[in-house]
């Protein structure tokens, strides 16, 4: 039972059917997010023999943290392990004035951005709404959450229905009472679903990890911009800004020597000022196995000026937890290193899963038009 991923009126419902009374269900989902309940016995107020009962055919807890890593800079990473034993993580970022919580919305990513450790060994599988409520709630309870992102592990697209139970769940009285205004959803590019948010919760935040605004080198570092280039995924976004009035974020790691040129900025400029977009601009975070290297300060700031020259809005996204493993997906494939992905959906599988969007059944991506080691360097370098 997904019990994390329970709304007031889902858990009311649930004691219902149960022969409980109603207020059951309610006292419970107050018991979850008291610091320390591991068990229904925690939880005040429940008769000893209905906890007895409960804990004896549910288990409470989605997940314990399997590993952690605590940055200088009070970042904190932590890697749970969920009950089938599939490692996923959760990062805390707190500020003076605010503690995001940046979360993972699968086990693994399908999406393979070049750049990323998290797709590495492809997915294993969706991560439930009760799985995605509980990384928010574990960073919780050492400090008040005021912004949670789904920018970690996973296409939050490919898993849209659990994702937006999930902020459904977070925005409830009866749990953390989260305003919408606080979610920000990163997406990769699903034209079907951008078009679909903007109706089903137009207040929150939708990110776009752009990361090249050109198709040739967009294919090579985000390869479902094969399936979906750039023209399609513009089309959706001009429907959304039609629906959605609300200022979008692109965001953009920078690559040396990949993505980084005056063309680039050109480009990356004109899109920004075609949706009024705001720009993150993010150093890479190197990654084992990746063929990028970071870029210099001077790189980035000489970068950031040409964007800026050409009337693009763009800030340079401060390096949290530099000295731990926070690039998204490091701290699991550290954990799983010589593990493959289970492959429990390919990016086919997902794509072909949208209906009327998606190619057909037996989906699959178009090769890179270069698709050599060399073609994710200029110079064929390794990084």
């Amino acid at each position: 039972m997904d019990f994390y991923g329970l709304t007031s009126a889902d858990a009311r419902a649930w004691a219902a059917e149960r022969g409980l009374p109603a207020y059951r269900g309610s006292q419970i989902l107050s018991g979850l997010y008291r610091p320390g309940v591991a068990r229904f016995a925690d939880i005040p107020g429940l008769p000893h023999e209905l906890c007895a009962r409960l804990d004896g055919g549910f288990s409470l807890l989605p997940g314990v943290e399997h590993r952690r890593q605590e940055s200088g800079d009070g970042t904190v990473k932590s890697l749970l392990k969920l009950q089938d034993g599939r490692l996923v993580e959760c990062v805390s970022i707190p500020t003076s004035d605010r503690h995001t919580v940046c979360v993972s919305s699968q086990v693994g990513c399908a999406v393979g951005c070049t750049f990323c450790a998290s797709g590495q060994n492809g997915v294993e599988r969706d991560l439930t709404a009760g799985e995605i409520v509980y990384q928010v709630w574990f960073h919780h309870q050492r400090r008040a959450v005021t912004n949670v992102v789904f920018m970690g592990s996973g296409e939050p697209m490919f898993n849209y229905d659990n994702v937006l139970k999930a902020i459904a769940v977070l925005a409830d009285p009866g749990g953390l009472g989260l305003g919408r205004r606080r979610f920000t959803i990163s997406t990769s590019g699903v034209p079907k679903r951008i078009r679909q948010l903007a109706h089903d919760e137009p207040q929150i935040t939708l990110a776009f990890s752009l990361h090249a605004a050109d198709d040739e080198t967009r294919n090579r570092i985000v390869p479902l911009n094969r399936r979906w280039p750039l023209a399609e995924l513009l089309a959706a976004m001009d429907d959304y800004s039609t629906v959605v009035n609300r200022r979008m974020t692109f965001e953009y790691v920078l690559l040396e020597g990949d993505n980084m040129g005056d063309d680039h900025a050109r480009r990356l400029a004109e899109l920004a000022r075609r949706y009024g977009a705001h720009i993150n601009l993010m150093p890479f975070n190197p990654v084992v196995g990746s063929p990028h290297r970071r870029p210099t300060e001077e790189q980035v700031t000489a970068f950031a000026r040409l964007v800026t020259a050409q009337g693009g809005h763009c800030t340079i996204r401060g390096q949290r937890g530099a000295d731990i493993d926070a690039a998204c997906g490091q701290l699991r494939r550290r954990e799983d290193a010589g593990r493959a992905g289970t492959g429990l959906a390919g990016l086919g599988e997902l794509i072909a899963s949208l209906g009327e969007d998606a190619p057909g059944s037996a989906a699959t991506l178009p090769p890179a038009a270069d698709a050599s080691p060399s073609a994710a360097r200029p110079d064929g370098g390794a990084g």
